[in-house]
């Protein structure tokens, strides 16, 4: 893995806009030519997860970023957005994106008409595996996963060096790969998928199921009756503490994370996984040293025991790097402009 992040990578004709469009917040950039982010703005989503208040917000975070970047909104080459969701490559739609409610909506037509520029819309984990690729622990590696745990659970692979997208544009769903049948049930409806088990969402769900039935935890002390609000860095602390209900959670999250692994090691066979996402920044390198463990006791070790599993090297920044990436791409050719 390399040492450091390159972000020349990122550089190209003009300043570009990046969008990090998560569950609950929204990231936006600005990068310059040379690959350096220049301007940044974080806007909260809020309760109203409705596309018209989204994109409106969406378009603020273009805005703060562009005027921390002293850049006029109409001098940015292009914008791209990531999504939590599958996205129609050619049209920019977002097919289904549980944690928002939103299913087929044309996300790059709406933003493109509010921003007046071009407009790319890409998976947010797939654009995140992206910037990984081109500036951060993927550089270099001809095979390699990216599994990001955070409000769900998103992926991406990248084979001989480039992004596989599969036959519509979804390939990479790891969170939606069924892991224990009939077992808790995912926000895309189905049951004992991995990110019901080991996204944000899935551990803070069977914390708060273990408390139901009468069990104690020292997230309830800090977030009273409030737990689904317990964050990545709540259950790292609560972990350190040596919660007995945090601690027999992450457990088991860590090994349905080793099950999907092994699951994805047998059927791609790369060399590096890399994990990104609010879980594992909040649980830390000790978090996936756990998951190691529990894959070394997989069968199949032919797959399993070379591979390597890192953190991203560009941390809450892959997504915006990645966007940055599809931005460029987006930007239309002199000939075209003529």
């Amino acid at each position: 893995m390399p040492d450091q992040p390159d972000y020349s990578a990122l550089g190209g004709d003009g300043h570009v806009g990046a969008i990090d469009l998560g569950g609950t917040k929204i990231f936006g950039a600005v990068f310059a030519p040379d690959g350096r982010i220049v301007g940044r703005s974080t806007v909260l989503i809020g309760r109203d997860h409705t596309p018209t208040s989204v994109v409106d917000k969406m378009v603020d975070a273009v805005d703060a970023a562009a005027r921390a970047a002293g850049v006029a909104r109409r001098d940015l080459r292009a914008v791209a957005s990531g999504a939590p969701s599958p996205v129609e490559l050619g049209s920019g739609i977002v097919v289904h994106a549980p944690n928002l409610g939103w299913h087929r909506f044309p996300l790059r037509d709406e933003l493109g008409r509010r921003l007046g520029v071009p407009v790319a819309v890409e998976n947010d984990v797939r654009a995140a595996v992206l910037g990984e690729n081109a500036a951060g622990a993927g550089r270099g590696v001809r095979n390699w996963v990216g599994v990001w745990p955070g409000t769900g659970i998103g992926g991406g692979i990248v084979l001989d060096g480039q992004l596989w997208r599969g036959s519509s544009n979804s390939a990479g769903e790891f969170g939606h790969m069924t892991i224990k049948a009939g077992g808790p049930r995912c926000g895309c409806g189905g049951r004992g998928h991995l990110e019901a088990l080991a996204s944000r969402t899935g551990i803070v769900n069977a914390i708060i199921r273990a408390v139901k039935r009468g069990q104690r935890t020292i997230l309830s002390d800090w977030l009273g009756h409030d737990l689904a609000a317990a964050s990545g860095a709540d259950l790292g602390r609560a972990w350190t503490a040596g919660d007995a209900v945090v601690s027999r959670v992450v457990d088991d999250a860590a090994g349905y994370l080793a099950l999907g692994i092994a699951s994805i090691a047998n059927c791609v066979n790369p060399e590096l996984v890399v994990f990104g996402g609010g879980i594992v920044e909040g649980l830390g390198d000790r978090f996936l040293e756990l998951i190691a463990r529990k894959l070394r006791g997989q069968e199949m070790v032919a797959a399993t025991d070379p591979l390597r599993l890192v953190r991203c090297q560009l941390g809450d920044d892959a997504g915006l790097c990645g966007a940055a990436l599809v931005a460029r791409s987006t930007i239309p050719s002199p000939a075209a402009r003529r």
